[in-house]
């Protein structure tokens, strides 16, 4: 498929990554952001201005839009539910409207997450083919903009293929999300920062847990071999119990730390374990998840510790 390939969001928690993955197989990558860019060249793309939107896509002409861009955090989102649709849902529209205006061949690549599924109570991975019933103000969110590529691309013929993220982790992770937090308390426990203690939320249940650079090369998997109109899950296939992981975690830090847990699960949420079926994606792009647990908890904290370093020298 030919360049460039605009990425939206680019320095997010995944962002990086992406146009890593991107870079490794040749493309030409143009990265865009709202607000901080780390002092890297790139396009300033707000999706609630539609000015903003429209004049990066006329300017770039980009063959290929990865859309990382949008509220991420599903307690800002509930905070904010406003803006939460105005950037996952009105966001995308803008940006939809201004592909088919200026790039109507151009393929989208747009971010889901298993948020949509809601309430899973399944033994099984959960296939694509499951009913949408998000339980969250993010999960309805992203539901939402699904359902809204997928009406371009029906009314529209736009080129849009769905990717539906299961739990994330590895180097980059923020400290506002679980294990990104409890990674950071852990850095600053090795520094002699902070006592042996690890809090966090309830750990009951599990999640299917990706590592952040796999699915950036899911990403770029499905680029060319992707199939228009369709969604992929992207996940390992099975549920790691959290606080299994946080146990990890702690093993791969080489301390001994206490595990708190400072908060109640939310109500109804109490005992979610759930795992994707990624059968389709590897069947259309011959994805495979490569990195294990403990590399992807060892990775994102020896990131961590690496950027504190880097602050002390500053």
């Amino acid at each position: 498929m030919p360049d460039p390939i605009l990425v939206t969001g680019a320095y997010g928690f995944m962002g990086p990554h992406v146009l890593e993955a991107c870079s490794a197989e040749g493309h030409e990558v143009v990265a865009s952001t709202h607000g901080d860019h780390r002092g890297r060249p790139v396009k300033n793309l707000d999706l609630c201005d539609e000015k903003s939107v429209d004049d990066v896509i006329r300017e770039v002409r980009p063959a290929v839009v990865i859309n990382l861009a949008g509220v991420a955090d599903p307690g800002e989102a509930k905070a904010n539910p406003l803006h939460a649709y105005d950037v996952n849902v009105l966001g995308q529209l803008r940006l939809i409207i201004s592909m088919l205006r200026h790039v109507p061949s151009a393929r989208l690549v747009t971010l889901s997450s298993a948020e949509v599924y809601g309430n899973v109570q399944q033994s099984s991975p959960v296939t694509e083919l499951a009913p949408l019933d998000p339980y969250t103000v993010y999960g309805a969110s992203k539901a939402a903009a699904e359902i809204q590529a997928k009406q371009f691309h029906y009314a529209e013929q736009l080129n849009v293929v769905c990717l539906r993220i299961f739990g994330t982790l590895g180097p980059g992770r923020s400290a506002a999300y679980f294990p990104g937090r409890q990674v950071h308390q852990l850095a600053k426990i090795l520094c002699g920062e902070s006592k042996p203690i690890v809090d966090t939320f309830s750990l009951v249940g599990g999640r299917d847990y990706v590592d952040v650079r796999d699915v950036a090369t899911a990403i770029v998997g499905v680029i060319e071999c992707g199939r228009s109109g369709r969604t992929y899950n992207v996940a390992t296939g099975s549920a790691t119990p959290l606080r299994f992981l946080i146990e990890r975690l702690i093993a791969v830090a080489g301390v001994d730390a206490e595990i708190r847990e400072v908060a109640s699960p939310a109500p109804g949420r109490q005992s979610i374990i759930i795992a994707g079926d990624s059968s389709r994606l590897v069947e259309d792009t011959g994805w495979q998840p490569q990195r294990q647990l403990d590399d992807s908890l060892r990775d994102a904290l020896a990131y961590v510790q690496d950027a504190s370093k880097s602050k002390g020298l500053a």
